[in-house]
């Protein structure tokens, strides 16, 4: 209902005839919040990651090798995505029968309950926007950053890839593990840079979406879920031991409110707005990929919620029908290793991006030049009509100059929509420059950090063989 940003409030009037039962009333207002909650997930899921982040990462996605080099490599064979929902402990134990057959990849946080089992996955993938070294939390009194509480050598020991975001920490490229690849999740950002950039779009709101997402473009002939409950356990657990997320009441509050839905074996399952908001994903993303490709989609998880769209199936049933029974003798580790980065493509897209870098820089510059011009002029106590042409010309020149690069775009679009509604609003002189001044001062403030970004990767760049 709400396809693009959803409202922040909801008022209900009753405007008929003869008044409407309260009961139709309150569930007509529930089922409008509920859908508000899921499309502000949705939004919030899209444009937090700030795709602008990519600028700061131009010379880590030249250094390191982008997950669309695998893409169509692992047809025939099976990937299992593990995440740490509450019924992972019923066959995590299984997961041992798959290495070197089946590709094994974990959301971070599912890492630890395998790594317990002395599973090691093929790919940890994390492609969650924040900065881990910038997040705390408590551990023995002392605060310990979640990047120490997670990425530690010995729970990444034996860890072939590390998939990122290329719009996430620059930190989350340094990961000790043999090979940190990337993705790019969320907005469609391919064709405003000057290399080929593979533009993920199956966006569900978690990072299992990502792993799924990765899973078909690599052209698995089948993917199953394991881990994915997206409900609580019988004893109200959200997530499964050892995996050490935060279950307090305010943030299980945080994820909307409790509801009855199908469950794995048909039951009832406790679930919550987010979590359905996920499965909603999943049904949409299994109708688009089981029409277009013949990918099969297992949810192997045992309990939690009934995902439309998959077959149900025991992980032993999935292992011993589906991948036992194949006849490709490749191992998985082969696969990868056979996919050789090609060096002089990665020469060019180093020129490519040495003159895009260089070309935004000078165009920060004449966006600094000119909105000084323009702010000083907005500044006067008085203006002149020749001050109010000359404004209008320079503001112009300046909003053009913008519109040479998509990022200004991203990185201002909260200050373009307050320039457009104020201006709107406000017919006056005083109160339209007002509102270019406010902007123009979004704009210097953006476009430092844009000059900064640039200059600090042309740096990296040029220091790299």
């Amino acid at each position: 209902a709400f396809p693009q940003r959803p409202p922040r409030r909801i008022t209900t009037l009753d405007c008929g005839n003869e008044p409407t039962s309260v009961n139709l009333m309150n569930e007509m207002k529930d089922l409008l919040n509920r859908g508000r909650s899921r499309a502000w997930l949705r939004f919030n899921t899209i444009n937090r990651g700030d795709a602008v982040k990519i600028l700061d990462n131009l010379s880590n996605i030249l250094a390191h090798r982008q997950t669309a080099e695998f893409h169509k490599k692992f047809e025939g064979k099976s990937a299992v995505i593990v995440c740490p929902g509450p019924s992972l402990s019923k066959n995590i134990h299984s997961l041992k029968k798959l290495k070197g057959k089946a590709l094994i990849i974990c959301v971070l946080h599912a890492l630890k309950p395998l790594k317990a089992e002395g599973i090691t996955p093929d790919i940890v993938i994390h492609t969650d926007p924040q900065n881990l070294k910038a997040l705390f939390r408590e551990e023995n009194g002392e605060l310990v950053s979640l990047y120490d509480h997670w990425i530690k050598k010995e729970e990444l020991e034996g860890v072939s890839y590390f998939v990122t975001s290329s719009s996430g920490s620059p930190e989350n490229f340094d990961i000790p593990v043999k090979e940190v690849l990337w993705m790019s999740p969320g907005m469609r950002i391919g064709a405003f840079l000057p290399i080929d950039l593979f533009d993920y779009t199956r966006v569900g709101g978690s990072v299992s979406h990502s792993a799924f997402d990765l899973a078909v473009e690599f052209g698995f002939s089948k993917i199953a879920l394991v881990g994915q409950d997206l409900a609580f356990s019988s004893s109200g657990d959200l997530y499964a031991n050892k995996a050490e997320l935060d279950s307090s009441a305010k943030r299980v509050a945080s994820l909307g409110e409790k509801f009855e839905v199908e469950g794995f074996y048909g039951e009832k399952v406790t679930t919550n707005a987010s979590f359905s908001f996920f499965a909603q994903f999943y049904k949409h993303f299994a109708k688009q990929v089981t029409k277009e490709t013949e990918t099969k989609l297992f949810n192997c998880t045992e309990g939690g919620i009934f995902l439309e769209g998959f077959q149900h199936i025991s992980l032993d049933n999935f292992i011993k029908n589906e991948v036992e029974k194949s006849d490709d003798r490749n191992s998985i580790e082969s696969i990868f290793l056979n996919v050789i980065r090609d060096q002089g493509r990665y020469k060019k897209d180093k020129s490519k991006l040495t003159r895009f870098i260089k070309d935004n820089i000078k165009l920060g510059k004449e966006v600094q030049r000119l909105s000084k011009v323009a702010i000083d002029i907005a500044k006067r106590n008085y203006h002149t009509e020749e001050d109010l042409r000359k404004f209008d010309l320079v503001q112009n020149k300046t909003i053009k100059k913008l519109t040479k690069n998509y990022f200004y775009t991203l990185g201002l679009q909260k200050q373009i929509y307050i320039l457009k509604a104020g201006v709107a609003a406000d017919n006056s002189i005083r109160g339209q420059l007002g509102f270019h001044l406010d902007f123009l001062k979004s704009v210097v403030n953006f476009n430092k950090k844009f000059i900064q970004a640039f200059t600090k990767q042309l740096s990296l760049i040029s220091s790299n063989g």
